[in-house]
């Protein structure tokens, strides 16, 4: 029996293992014996493309659109192609000018201008605070299922009061806490956190793993192999229309412009940048990571059709919702070890896209935006120069915008899913 206990024990177990991979990493780096000096971590690192989205919402997707999950991976897939040029291209152009973060490299290329890379940093904050809603999202729904173990519920919208009594403000500001841990424990002028990185390519193997036990079970534990839950599925029309690309679901527009906007992403959203670009130790690493990340996506995406199939299959009511499929399944067959692993493996997925892209963004929020606003007023600026170390305050500076951020990241998920609540408190 899984309790609220166990679960949180169990969390906070896998974070902490985290925050040691990161301080031993930090540790070796400063020995000068990096521990991220091996082209597998740097591919590894790579898959925090791979979020709870890919680990959830890639199943649900799969459960609506069939195939039509698959344009979100096959462009990254296509771009790593280019990586020999393009991104090897823009690694030595970052480290020749010491370029942090993507709107310092935007900037950059039209005469370092701050007013474009204060706007390239507000649009990444803009854009990128609904996708850590989404996050947030996904731990707060994981968790409440796999409490329930070992009955299959969905979470109810219940009328919870805001803030101190909700549990997912708890996990934001926790969420916030660690990333200052990982993130701004000192500062470093390249803005390299070997550590971080080491902590990130080992999420990527968890939630790899997790995923893939989640598929084994259901195509060769609840099933008989791929050939007998696609035989299965073919005998109900709407789901063997979910094996076959047609224009029901969007036909080949959607493709085209789903492959070509995850090609952009996997080389300018925040956090890919961070990690391939100014995390970057060797630009040799580049020649592993042009197969091995490809082959991780395949990895983790070989799975998704018979894992949303098997629930559709399992849950014919639709009483359950899709995106929990990789959580439900093992919980409605009494796999507790098995749900726990997948519990584990979202919590990663959430976590590691949160922890780098708060990161990136607080980064730019600090060089792009408040540090030129306060260098604006000449008798602060007067003041700043008095001082030998600035370093303090872009950590204060840097930890704020974390904490604002997780904040900003909580409203946006909490405000919309309990607006007369916010019109009661206000």
């Amino acid at each position: 029996m899984l309790t609220g206990g166990i679960i949180v024990v169990a969390s906070f177990a896998y974070v902490g293992l985290l925050f040691a991979i990161a301080a031993y990493g930090d540790k070796r780096a400063d020995a000068g014996k990096s521990l991220i000096a091996n082209p597998y971590i740097y591919a590894l690192s790579l898959a925090v493309y791979c979020t709870s989205w890919t680990f959830y919402g890639s199943v649900g997707r799969a459960a609506t659109s069939g195939i039509g999950f698959l344009p979100i991976y096959l462009g990254p897939t296509l771009m790593a192609a280019l990586w020999w040029f393009l991104l090897l291209k823009m690694i030595r152009i970052s480290k020749a000018n010491r370029i942090t973060s993507i709107a310092d490299f935007v900037a950059s290329r039209y005469g370092k201008s701050q007013l474009l890379g204060g706007l390239v940093a507000i649009i990444a904050v803009v854009g990128i605070i609904p996708y850590i809603a989404l996050q947030l999202k996904a731990i707060s729904t994981s968790f409440s299922i796999i409490l329930h173990y070992p009955g299959v519920a969905m979470p109810e919208k219940l009328d919870a009061p805001l803030f101190l009594g909700d549990n997912t403000f708890y996990i934001a500001m926790l969420l916030a806490a660690f990333t200052i841990l990982f993130g701004t424990r000192h500062l470093d002028t390249t803005e390299r956190h070997e550590g971080l990185v080491a902590a990130i390519a080992f999420e990527s193997l968890v939630k790899l793993i997790a995923f893939i036990a989640v598929g084994v079970f259901v195509t060769y534990g609840m099933y008989n192999g791929f050939a007998d839950i696609f035989r299965r599925a073919a005998e109900y029309p709407h789901l063997h229309a979910l094996m076959q690309l047609g224009s029901q679901f969007g036909g080949y527009t959607t493709w085209a412009s789903l492959t070509l906007v995850s090609m952009l992403a996997i080389l300018l959203l925040p956090r890919q940048f961070q990690v391939a670009v100014v995390e970057n130790v060797d630009e040799r690493h580049l020649n592993k990571a042009i197969w091995l990340f490809p082959l991780y996506l395949f990895a983790i995406n070989i799975f998704v059709l018979p894992i949303a199939l098997g629930g559709l299959l399992r849950f014919p009511a639709g009483g359950v919702d899709a995106d929990t499929f990789v959580l439900t399944l093992p919980i409605a067959e009494n796999q507790l070890w098995l749900a726990l692993l997948a519990f584990i493996g979202g919590l990663s997925a959430a976590t590691g896209m949160v922890i780098v892209e708060t990161i990136a963004l607080s980064t730019m929020v600090c060089n792009s935006l408040v540090m030129p606003l306060l260098l604006r007023w000449q008798r602060l600026r007067l003041r700043l120069a008095e001082r030998a170390d600035l370093s303090r305050w872009l950590l204060r500076i840097r930890r704020g915008a974390i904490v604002g951020i997780l904040f900003l990241g909580y409203l946006y998920f909490i405000l919309p899913a309990k607006p007369m609540r916010w019109c009661r408190s206000a």
